[in-house]
């Protein structure tokens, strides 16, 4: 009996050292490659980062499966473009940004987008909406703003049109007084009305797509039919053209998808111009001029004239 029990002993304590000499090999090869497989399944697509496999980097969470699949398909395939990547995605946020809208990427991180917080007038229709537009109004406004410093430092217009975004009549107060066929006050006032007038039609249609063709419009109606989709509305005035239309004078541009690639770049500027927006009234308060006069003073003097700087010495 005594020698079956050392005999059984030393068989369990040679197969613990196989195991641990495997789980060692295990080891130095999850480090080695930087990531381990997750408990979910051991496919290619369930692979997670090891948190002890970067030594360079420090400590890294696991990713869950959802957000590692996002990362290497590129957020799926949408209306036959790819998407390049995802930004700080998380499960929950995949859940609902699922690639269908142009310039999803996954990231939510105050999850926003989240359908289970919607409700009254925050729903993810109107959320959709409210970027894009906010977007095309920065865009002009970006453009606008830039314009006239730009084209009278260049001698295109006189230097007395070439007024500073804030000077020229927007802000009554800070108005310089350029001669206007009105007071600033009388002119805002006035794109006030017009403004509501576009913006309450624009809101209807939002909320009944296409039910501008059924109402007057001095003989327009019908150039306001719309595609279905408020945010798009096409026809001849707001796609006049005929991107995504077999009539459009650009051969790369006739198909369904170029359409959506175009979607997808306006989305992009639309942000970039938000911030710019941004941007623009951030200098305005902290340093004044304009934003073309700021850039010049920073390419000429990056070291002193910079963010920074201004913020030490205001």
């Amino acid at each position: 009996m005594q020698r079956l029990a050392t005999t059984t002993s030393n068989k369990a304590l040679c197969l613990k050292r196989k195991v641990s000499a495997t789980r060692l090999r295990a080891a130095n090869d999850s480090a080695e490659t930087g990531i381990v497989k997750s408990e979910a399944g051991g496919s290619k697509s369930a692979m997670v980062q090891n948190p002890t496999g970067d030594k360079r980097w420090g400590y890294k969470p696991p990713k869950s499966v959802a957000v590692v699949e996002a990362e290497q398909e590129g957020l799926r395939t949408v209306n036959g473009v790819k998407k390049n990547g995802v930004w700080l995605p998380s499960e929950q946020s995949l859940s609902y940004l699922d690639g269908s809208l142009a310039g999803d990427y996954g990231f939510d991180p105050l999850g926003v987008y989240d359908p289970e917080a919607q409700g009254g007038v925050i729903t993810q229709d109107w959320l959709r909406s409210a970027e894009i537009i906010h977007g095309r109004y920065a865009m002009l406004g970006a453009a606008g703003c830039v314009a006239p410093e730009f084209l009278a430092k260049l001698h295109f217009i006189p230097e007395s049109t070439g007024i500073i975004w804030y000077k020229a009549g927007v802000i009554g107060p800070l108005s310089e007084g350029f001669n206007y066929w009105s007071d600033p006050y009388t002119i805002f006032f006035g794109q006030i009305v017009l403004m509501q007038f576009a913006e309450l039609r624009r809101l209807q249609d939002f909320k009944k797509p296409g039910c501008m063709k059924e109402q007057y419009f001095l003989g327009f109606e019908g150039a306001f039919e719309g595609t279905g989709d408020p945010n798009y509305p096409g026809g001849p005035i707001f796609n006049f053209m005929h991107f995504g239309d077999e009539k459009c004078m650009f051969k790369q541009c006739r198909t369904k998808e170029s359409l959506d690639e175009m979607k997808i770049r306006e989305i992009k500027h639309a942000r970039m111009a938000m911030l710019a927006m941004f941007g623009y009234g951030a200098q305005a308060v902290l340093v004044g001029g304009g934003p073309v006069d700021n850039l010049m003073q920073h390419i000429l003097d990056p070291v002193h004239q910079n963010m920074m700087a201004n913020l030490i010495n205001p």
